[in-house]
């Protein structure tokens, strides 16, 4: 009979630690303590832990042993796999045992947490758990002397389980519930294990701090603190809080207490970039667990990074529309302050720079009293040539002489002079031009192709179907063009080892950082032209890249140092070029009719000489519309202006009051925002030149 009271002293004790008896068959419900698992299955905590503030994929195995100094104790074996699948999920997948006297369960649970992003600072996630296993009484533990029928006759029970919660992160917070066993189901005897009124609810409140400038030990470093409340059934809510520091170049520290199961704290180790191992102590205070002695965590884990973006549910939907360009934001008054600090440094930089303008001012009108001290010692030769041919003798060919000088070497006094192309025949025109820059006849056939190419260059710079892009404007320190963007990244470490893996596979990947937001994107080759890098979006690199790919579009149209790097230019390049020698004096027609709908006329100046940036003449309205709108879709601030003798539409870049001021933007390309041809219109009060 000592064997049989033994095992009944057994079972009121196993009854006290949650284990049921339903129709004679005891089993115990999947009740796994997780208030110590801040490392590695977090996911026990709350279902969407999964994905919520974890960079990191990882296998575990988890032994704890409960109360150690108490015979048949609590033990707990998980051997799981949990990460972020992408952006925005997460997945988990746990074998487990665990075991309760002579009574014990086996089974899997499974793991999902979804994210969705809500603004740029708050996520909503969702997730659950799943369980299925078996529970039963354990032959192997019972060790009675004599044969029992009672112990024969047990059966193991098939039960699941649904825990769903969620959370919801703002800045650095998350708030988020669990229901730990909102559905719990025996299969054997279809129906649930627990009433609504004993079901177990906990909530949870955390904190993540990021150690984003430090180094050494501290680089990439996390403070985690967690605050819980647990509430089992009828019974007084369990509080508790736990700590961590995360130390991804040594290893982790952490602390707790639990009003329930005691005090805990525990120490874990990177042996490597990918194997730890950790061990965590707890002690009951009350008077539950003070007897029953020490709780022992070990745990070994073996991780792999994904390539994914460190800050989660990044990309949403919305943003998938990358092919369109971005609209132009409005302008508030955090931007409108932006702008203004701008402007205060260019003005600052433009100050220094007066030396080096004055000095190439100096320099020009030395150039230009020396060429015009040439031209009288040249004219003088020719007239004294002249004379001695005619022998005074021919006046009038004195004057024809003098006249035709002027006109083959003085381009200003020809520019005042052709304001009707029809007094000069197209041979004399030709032959006076510096640099033929556009012919004066071209035929329809060219016009129209001509008008395609415009075309096409519009619908590139507005993105084609299907290409995934975004425009970026005023990128302090960033070269225009198209960039190949692979991945983004907030965190050095996981950005610096991403690149450097692009790099040994051939790509010469660097990376961009918006100081907006402090998005760091990873390109893998910039081009300058939207045909090239649509190309290389398309074949995946030439195919020697898999993963997915967007093209970003720099486009600075204002840069405090263009200035400073476009005196220099201006330095080389103006001693080779005369300061007449960009003049255009040749209108080029496009030969469409002239039927103009809507008319845009613009009043020359009245009295004053203005220096206008041409970059295209047409007779057409809908096609100086259309250009004037693809250059302004650039970030140029492009116009044109009516010729009221010929009705010709002159396409500008930019209008100038004085020559040198053309000068510099012409040489500097208008601040390198322009690649393509232009040249310099003087237009002079009622007159075009």
């Amino acid at each position: 009979m000592k064997p049989r009271v033994l095992l009944i002293l057994l079972l009121c004790i196993m009854g006290f630690l949650n284990v049921n008896a339903q129709d004679e068959n005891p089993f115990i419900t999947y009740d796994v303590p997780s208030q110590n698992l801040l490392k590695f299955n977090r996911f026990l905590i709350n279902p969407t832990f999964s994905t919520v503030r974890e960079n990191k994929s990882y296998v575990n195995l988890l032994h704890r042993n409960q109360s150690v100094t108490f015979d048949d104790n609590n033990q707990t074996y998980f051997l799981s796999y949990s990460g972020r699948m992408n952006d925005r999920t997460g997945l988990g997948l746990s074998l487990y045992t665990q075991r309760e006297g002579i009574v014990s369960n086996y089974g899997v649970l499974a793991n999902y947490a979804y994210g969705i992003k809500l603004s740029d600072k708050s996520n909503f996630t969702f997730g659950a758990n799943f369980s299925y296993y078996n529970s039963g009484f354990d032959e192997n533990r019972a060790n009675p002397i004599e044969n029992d029928p009672l112990l024969n006759g047990f059966q193991d029970v098939s039960l699941l389980s649904f825990q769903p919660g969620f959370n919801l992160s703002y800045g650095k917070f998350d708030f988020g519930l669990f229901a730990e066993n909102l559905f719990d189901y025996n299969l054997k005897t279809n129906e649930s294990v627990s009433e609504f009124k004993d079901k177990t609810y906990s909530g949870h409140l955390q904190y993540t701090h990021q150690f984003e400038n430090a180094s050494g030990v501290m680089e990439n470093a996390r403070l985690m603190p967690l605050a819980r409340a647990r509430k089992v059934g009828q019974d007084d809510f369990v509080l508790g809080g736990n700590l961590i520091l995360d130390l991804p170049r040594l290893g982790w520290v952490q602390g707790g207490y639990d009003s329930f199961y005691g005090a805990s704290a525990g120490i874990g180790f990177n042996l490597n970039k990918r194997v730890s191992i950790g061990y965590t102590m707890e002690k009951g205070l009350s008077n539950t667990f003070d007897n029953f002695g020490l709780t022992h965590e070990i745990s070994f884990a073996y991780s792999f990074t994904p390539n994914l973006t460190e800050d989660r549910v990044m990309l949403e939907d919305s943003e998938e529309t990358l092919a369109q360009n971005e609209e132009e934001e409005p302008l508030t008054e955090e931007s409108l302050s932006d702008k203004d600090k701008e402007i205060a440094e260019l003005k600052r930089r433009l100050t220094e720079n007066d030396a080096i303008l004055a000095e190439l001012l100096y320099r020009q009108d030395s150039l230009e009293n020396n060429r015009q001290k040439d031209l009288e010692d040249r004219f003088e030769r020719v007239m004294r040539m002249v004379r001695n041919e005619t022998n005074g003798k021919r006046p009038d060919v004195e004057e024809r002489a003098e006249e035709m000088y002027f006109i083959n070497n003085d381009k200003s006094a020809l520019a005042q002079q052709t304001v009707d192309p029809k007094e000069f025949n197209n041979n004399t025109v030709q032959e006076t031009e510096p640099e033929p820059f556009v012919q004066k006849e071209q035929t329809r056939d060219a016009v129209a192709q001509t008008t395609t190419i415009q075309e096409e260059r519009t619908t590139q710079s507005q993105g084609a179907t299907g290409v995934k892009s975004r425009k970026f404007k005023d990128l302090q320190g960033v070269e225009d063009g198209y960039y190949v963007v692979a991945n983004v990244y907030k965190d050095e470490h996981y950005l610096n080892k991403f690149v450097d893996a692009m790099n040994d596979e051939g790509f010469p990947a660097n990376y961009i950082e918006n100081p907006d937001n402090g998005f760091k994107y990873v390109y893998l080759k910039r081009y300058n032209s939207w045909t090239e890098a649509e190309d290389a979006y398309r074949t995946k690199m030439g195919g020697d890249y898999d993963g997915d790919l967007w093209i970003m579009n720099v486009e600075n149209r204002y840069r405090n140092d263009a200035y400073v790097e476009n005196t220099n230019k201006i330095k080389e390049k103006s001693s080779k070029f005369g300061t007449d020698v960009l003049q255009k004096n040749v209108v080029a027609q496009d030969n469409i009719g002239n039927n103009a709908t809507e008319e845009q006329e613009y009043a020359l100046s009245q009295g004053i000489t203005d220096y206008y940036i041409i970059a295209n003449v047409f007779a057409n309205p809908k096609n100086a519309s259309r250009f004037v709108k693809l250059l302004n879709s650039r970030g140029l601030s492009a116009s044109y202006f009516i010729n009221p003798q010929n009705k010709y539409r002159y396409v500008y870049l930019k209008r100038h009051n004085s020559w040198n001021n053309a000068l510099v933007s012409y040489y500097s390309k208008i601040n390198d925002a322009y690649d393509d041809k232009m040249w310099i219109m003087r237009v002079t009060p009622n007159l075009i030149a």
